[in-house]
C-alpha cells in the first residue's frame, strides 16, 4: 500500500502545482462546464414539464417540481465521471509521458490523439452504464457517497491502470499486472473518484509512477 499512497501523492502534486497543472485546468473546465450545461438544461427544459395545478393539487405540483430538480442534479453528478473521462482520454497518455521522462521511465509507444480518445470513451461508457444503474442508490444518504466514491473508484483505477501499462507491454501482460496488484490499483482509482474532473490526469501520473514501480 506504501507505492500507492506514494503514486497517490506524486499524482496530485503533478496536478496542483507541476507538469500537468495545465492540463488538469483544461480538463476541469471544460468536463464542469458540459456537466453544469446538462443540468441547467434539465431544469430548463424538464422540470418545467411537471403539469402546475391549482388548490391541493397545487402541492403535489410544488413537490414534483422540487423531486425533478433534485432528480436532474443527481443526473449530472452521476454523469461527471464519464464525462471527465471522455474529455480526459485525449490528454491521459500525452500526461502520462510527461510523467514517464520525469521519473526516467522507458519511452512507450507513441499514442494517437484518436486512440486517446477511444480510450477515454471506452472507460467512460461502462463508468456512464454503472452510474446510470446506480442513481437509485443516490437518493439515500450515506448510501450514495459510498456508492459513488467505490464504484467510480473501481472503474477509473481498471480502466487506467490498464490504458497505462499497455503503453509498455502487450494489452493480456498489462491486465495481468493490474489483477495482480489489484489492491493498490483500487486505492488510486479511489484517490481519483475523490476528483472527478481532476481523476484522468491524477490517473495518468499516479497509474504511471505505480506501473513502474510495479513492472
Amino acid at each position: 500500500m506504501t507505492r500507492a499512497t506514494t503514486a497517490i501523492l506524486g499524482g496530485l502534486k503533478d496536478v496542483i502545482f507541476g507538469r500537468l497543472t495545465w492540463l488538469a485546468l483544461i480538463n476541469l473546465v471544460v468536463a464542469a462546464t458540459i456537466t453544469v450545461f446538462i443540468a441547467r438544461a434539465g431544469l430548463r427544459y424538464l422540470v418545467p414539464l411537471v403539469p402546475d395545478s391549482g388548490g391541493w393539487l397545487g402541492y403535489v405540483s410544488m413537490a414534483g417540481s422540487f423531486f425533478a430538480s433534485v432528480a436532474v442534479i443527481v443526473l449530472a453528478v452521476a454523469l461527471s465521471p464519464a464525462i471527465s473521462m471522455v474529455v480526459g482520454g485525449a490528454l491521459f497518455d500525452f500526461a502520462a509521458e510527461r510523467i514517464e521522462k520525469k521519473i526516467g521511465a522507458p519511452k512507450a509507444r507513441a499514442v494517437p490523439i484518436q486512440e486517446g480518445l477511444m480510450n477515454g470513451v471506452r472507460i467512460a461508457l461502462p463508468a456512464l452504464a454503472l452510474n446510470l444503474l446506480a442513481i437509485p442508490l443516490y437518493f439515500i444518504p450515506v448510501v450514495n457517497a459510498i456508492t459513488f466514491y467505490t464504484l467510480n473508484g473501481f472503474l477509473m483505477g481498471r480502466e487506467y491502470a490498464t490504458i497505462t501499462a499497455a503503453r509498455h507491454m502487450s494489452y493480456r501482460d498489462a491486465v495481468a499486472l493490474r489483477k495482480r496488484h489489484g489492491s493498490e490499483v483500487f486505492m488510486v482509482g479511489l484517490a481519483c473518484s475523490l476528483v472527478p474532473f481532476l481523476a484522468p490526469l491524477v490517473g495518468a501520473s499516479a497509474m504511471t509512477r505505480l506501473i513502474q514501480s510495479r513492472r
